[in-house]
């Protein structure tokens, strides 16, 4: 033991005592016991809480700390890797595993002190602060380990128990060439090894390791050790008996991180292995560490095939996080089996308009990450082809420069780029095709489209009827096949067709007249449009009221909705009659009359559009041009609410699914939630083994409940980047722009008002009464399923969504103002009272609910500077 052994201080991990956590975190704790319990443990020492509180005292104490840790580094020596060791690190709960900093191959008196200090400097970053905050942990402390660096030659991950099921008795390996730290990020795959506890070895997976991180840096590994396993069946066996042994000193399943030299096998790190079934946190980052395994195995596959060839992978949330929040597989997959596939729905209906890809490219368009649906932005762009052969690499690489980018690309990112030369005539080609096929869809959507929207009455009898389970599955299967031949391609060519001119109108105004003004203007002349099913249904509400239309029949149009109605797990409108009274009593509590708003936002649509040639003239637009703006814009205002109408129609048929799905569930004997956890395309084999499938279900039911809490801690970034796999699990950093009191995000829909912050955290149930009218609605996504709240509340501030989002077109048709603003669920306090301008994308603080309101003038006064200033 060192003079410096059992000092306040300093503490050798050789004098570490059971009891001690609060001094020194829990990795120190466990590296400590191990060591004096035998166990192969480079010697090291920690700096303790103490310590570092001293350290942050400054002056003469951070200088004494300082000359303590020298003084125990020369005793050490060496290089030496330095890590974060906090209270509530690696404990039973969480692991915080990637959310504070560690520093490898420290070697030198002012390294040393330069990695203390990134340690420290973690430990107060907003990201981390926030994790402990939603952890309960606010009363944490931090302090830093210390070791001796392994030379490994290979190293890796042990966990004692099977992936997310500490039933099954396996130890499953991970390892690779060099130090471990780029496989626990997630940005390599390694070589996997499954054992069984007396020690066979069940099954190993092999892959091509071509860089590996040695004390020096990143290296290129040899060509004949590329595909080599980097452990031998002995040495995994070892470190499987090594991660047993721990699991019985510590009396509980085992994480365990370990490196192997030339002498041998060594535990850099042993933390609880909690299994997914654990309640609350734990298990978390369990289950995002495996999602970071699973991703890089993926995606390494897909390049070798030549699937992808990008130089970086990047997967959004954007679009479909709208859509489908963290949605369970069976709504998943049926998005997927309905939309992507070489035969799904965007195929069918983006090569009618004249694109060119290869319809391969959209078997892997959509991936789950953590739970939440993402889309791969490679191979949507690949669908965006218009003649032009777009430069997919120069978007990702734009992209990765401004991931806002990746969030409706189709707007901001494809076909932005200025053409000369055959390529400005192919695309001049193509805008004539998208003309050409607008007018075509108009002219035939009242008399064939309309009329194919609506299911055929023998395939509602094959779901609601049939007594036969395997007769209801087989129902299911045909109403699939209905949507992805039928109305999910013609929403496809609308949504396409309508986001096309839209853009285009975009493009022109902000080009002419700049981005504020321009986005404001377009944003006013897409608002008040007619002739949409969902815009309709705030109308009829209003008319439930006074009894000028029957609950029966609002239910008949209506009864199939839900707060979002592409999860099939939940339960419909007419599922729940107390939703409409809910509904009727939010809309007079309100005082709001959608009727005359939406008389007026047509009247004011009419008047800004009969000024827009003068302002267009001002501008310097030439007659030509002028005429092709006005056609763009008379195509977004039709095809727009044709695309929500279309959408009105297919999720009506989500219905008569759920209704299938929950035949089968009853059959079975199952609990309701539990079916929703299969893929649609399991449901065959559900009834053939029930058991098996019940299982599956079950532990997908586990992965879920993580992927929910995994959503309300930001653990998954909104971009997911290849080359950053590490950042899944790591919460993001607060991205609003602006700070104090205002923020600046995008606008969505024109209008100023204030009223008070209604926050709603990721996942959780949309209240369905109780609103009065002044609140401001804050929350991740907004789905058509909420928009009957639009009619009710002042204004609406999003996180995910755009200018053609759902949420953005049903806030216009409701004369409301709406912005998009990042992290806006953390930034704006629950029950503030906020004044956002919908026209300018700015949000002020006036109030929070813990402040008087004596001073309540003045912060209005500054509220307004705010919003001028942001």
């Amino acid at each position: 033991m060192s003079a410096h052994g059992a000092s306040a201080w300093i503490r050798d991990l050789t004098a570490v005592a059971a009891g001690e956590g609060g001094l020194v975190g829990n990795k120190a704790l466990r590296q400590g016991l191990l060591l004096q319990a035998g166990f192969p443990v480079s010697p090291g020492f920690c700096l303790t809480t103490r310590a570092l509180a001293a350290w942050h005292a400054g002056d003469a104490l951070r200088d004494a700390v300082r000359a303590a840790l020298l003084d125990a580094y020369r005793q050490l020596g060496g290089c030496v890797a330095v890590r974060s060791s906090a209270v509530e690190e690696d404990g039973n709960g969480a692991s915080y595993a990637g959310i504070y900093t560690s520093e490898l191959a420290v070697s030198g008196e002012t390294a040393l002190l330069t990695a203390v200090e990134r340690c420290l400097a973690s430990w107060s970053e907003p990201a981390a602060a926030d994790y402990r905050r939603r952890l309960g942990h606010d009363d944490g402390a931090l302090a830093i380990l210390v070791q001796q660096l392994v030379p490994a030659i290979a190293a890796g991950i042990a966990y004692t128990r099977a992936p997310l099921d500490d039933r099954r008795h396996e130890v499953h390996i991970d390892a690779v060439w060099g130090l471990a730290e780029p496989l626990a990020a997630g940005r390599v795959t390694g070589d996997s090894f499954v054992l069984s506890h007396r020690g066979r070895l069940l099954r190993r997976r092999i892959v091509a390791k071509e860089y590996a991180l040695a004390v020096g840096g990143m290296h290129v590994v040899r060509a004949q050790r590329v595909r080599a396993a980097c452990l031998t069946p002995q040495q995994a066996r070892d470190i499987a008996q090594l991660a047993l042994r721990a699991e019985t000193h510590f009396g509980a399943p085992q994480d365990v991180e370990f490196a192997i030299d030339v002498r041998g096998a060594w535990i850099l790190q042993s933390r609880p292995l909690v299994a997914a079934r654990s309640a609350g946190g734990r298990g978390l980052e369990r289950y995002l560490a495996g999602e970071r395994r699973r991703l890089a195995r993926k995606f390494a596959e897909l390049r070798r095939r030549g699937v992808l060839r990008g130089s970086e992978l990047v997967l959004s949330n954007g679009n479909i996080g709208e859509l489908l929040p963290t949605p369970t597989v069976m709504s998943f997959g049926l998005f997927r089996d309905l939309f992507a596939g070489r035969h799904g729905a965007i195929v069918r209906g983006r090569r009618r308009l004249g694109y060119r890809f290869d319809p391969r490219c959209v078997d892997h368009l959509y991936e789950r990450v953590a739970g939440q649906a993402c889309f791969n932005l490679e191979a949507d762009a690949a669908t965006f082809d218009d003649g032009t052969a777009p430069d997919v690499q120069h978007y990702l690489a734009r992209v990765a420069a401004d991931p806002s980018l990746a969030n409706y690309p189709e707007i901001r990112l494809y076909g932005q780029d200025e053409l000369d030369g055959e390529a400005a005539q192919a695309r001049a080609t193509f805008q004539g095709g998208m003309r050409a096929a607008a007018r075509d869809f108009l002219q035939r959507y009242a008399g064939e489209i309309a009329p194919r929207l609506g299911v055929p009455a023998k395939l509602k009898l094959d779901v609601g009827d049939a007594a036969d389970p395997q007769a209801t599955v087989r129902g299911i299967a045909r109403l699939m096949h209905f949507l992805r031949a039928g109305p999910c391609v013609e929403f496809v060519v609308a949504a396409r067709l309508g986001f096309h001119f839209a853009a285009e109108l975009r493009t022109q105004l902000v080009r002419r007249l700049g981005a504020n003004e321009g986005e404001a203007l377009c944003a006013r002349l897409l608002s008040g449009l007619p002739d949409s099913l969902v815009t309709r249904q705030a109308l009829w509400l209003e008319e439930v009221a006074p009894g000028r239309r029957t609950q029966a029949a609002y239910l008949e149009a209506y009864g199939h909705c839900a707060d979002n109605e592409l999860e099939l797990s939940e339960p419909r409108f007419a599922e729940q009659p107390a939703r409409l009274a809910a509904q009727l009593d939010n809309l007079a509590a309100s005082g709001r009359h959608p009727a005359a708003e939406f008389a007026r936002q047509r009247a004011e649509r009419a008047a800004t559009e009969a000024a827009l040639p003068r302002r267009l003239c001002d501008a310097g637009m030439a007659d030509d041009e002028q005429a092709d703006l006005i056609e763009a814009l008379h195509y977004a205002q039709q095809l727009l609410p044709l695309r929500e109408t279309i959408k009105h129609h297919y999720t009506a048929v989500y219905a008569l699914i759920r209704r299938g799905v929950l035949r089968v569930a009853a059959e079975l004997g199952w609990p309701e939630d539990l079916i929703f956890h299969l893929y649609p395309r399991e449901l065959p084999a559900a009834l053939r083994d029930p058991q098996g499938l019940r299982r599956r279900a079950e532990r997908r039911a586990e992965e879920h409940a993580l992927a929910r809490l995994a959503a309300r801690l930001r653990c998954v970034p909104d971009v997911v980047f290849g080359s950053r796999l590490d950042a899944i699990g790591m919460p993001a950093a607060l991205s609003g722009a602006g700070a104090g009191r205002g923020w600046g995000g995008a606008p969505l829909s024109p209008g100023r008002v204030s009223g008070v912050a209604r926050v709603l955290e990721a996942g959780a149930p949309l209240p369905a009464g109780g609103w009065r009218g002044d609140e401001i609605l804050v929350l991740r996504a907004a789905n058509l399923g909420v928009t009957p709240l639009f009619r009710v509340v002042a204004g609406v501030i999003v996180e995910v969504g755009g200018l053609l989002a759902h949420s953005a077109c049903q806030a216009r048709e409701a004369g409301i103002p709406a912005i998009a603003l990042s992290d806006a669920t953390r930034l704006i306090p629950d029950g503030a009272r906020i004044v956002i301008d919908g026209a300018s994308g700015r949000v002020a603080l006036v109030q929070t609910s813990h402040e008087g309101i004596a001073d309540e003038y003045e912060t209005v006064r500054e509220s307004e500077r705010s919003l001028a200033t942001v």
